[in-house]
């Protein structure tokens, strides 16, 4: 009897784990690639886990050979961000981008996340992708580095650095991060669409991610409950029997 109530209370915490999915983490929005020597919007999503700070910081770092000549921010009320250069042969390049809430208060919250945007270029020619190291820095101290390369296929790394995807393409942009030609009038609403495009993605996957957390607490409040429910059953039957 006590074998079957093992194997009952394997095969219950076996499917609340795996209703469980994977922690969330900093990733790159998933709406837009950038062509291989051009300029693009780079959107960081950023959510907040820690269940008692808020994010106040996220720091991009540039990897050696990836030699961006211009960087900007997108502003965000409440924040602050600095592009940092350093010498590279015979100019500079962008090194790191740092984002600083101006107060604990304009965090981004628990629950919350945060989009961190940053138009860059010319991206490398010769790769299909970028990873970019990133710190988020809490309102306690804490910190978390997302800076985890895949180094084999199909094997996620606790923590994964979020990666810029590069495709073949003529589009250079103008320099300062558009890809879109034409008027000043037609890049100004292209970069508008884009970023309306990205709220809506980023939006999609918090809820995608608080449906899975839901799911995933309910299979284990089921899973306790029938474990319960068998051993007193078995108990039961243990005292008639006597």
């Amino acid at each position: 009897m006590w074998s079957l109530v093992a194997g009952l209370v394997l095969a219950g915490t076996a499917s609340a784990v795996l209703a469980v999915p994977a922690t969330a983490h900093v990733r790159v929005d998933s709406g837009g690639e950038l062509s291989k020597g051009g300029y693009g919007l780079v959107r960081l999503v950023v959510p907040t886990e820690s269940d008692t700070a808020s994010t106040v910081g996220v720091t991009v770092t540039i990897p050696e050979g990836v030699d961006l000549t211009s960087a900007r921010t997108l502003p965000i009320p409440g924040w602050t961000a600095t592009v940092e250069r350093e010498q590279s042969g015979d100019g500079q390049r962008v090194s790191r981008i740092i984002w600083q809430a101006a107060d604990p208060a304009q965090g981004v919250k628990t629950g919350e996340f945060g989009v961190f945007t940053l138009s860059a270029g010319p991206w490398p020619e010769d790769v299909d992708s970028v990873p970019l190291p990133s710190d988020q820095t809490y309102s306690d101290g804490s910190a978390v580095s997302w800076n985890e390369v895949v180094v084999n296929d199909g094997i996620d790394p606790e923590y994964p650095a979020p990666v810029v995807t590069l495709v073949d393409g003529s589009g250079h942009g103008d320099g300062h991060g558009a890809t879109t030609t034409g008027s000043p009038s037609a890049v100004a609403a292209s970069d508008s669409g884009s970023d309306d495009h990205a709220a809506a993605t980023a939006s999609g996957s918090a809820s995608a991610e608080w449906l899975w957390q839901t799911a995933a607490a309910l299979a284990l409040v089921l899973s306790i409950a029938s474990t319960a429910a068998v051993i007193v059953l078995l108990r039961r039957g243990h005292v008639a029997e006597s």
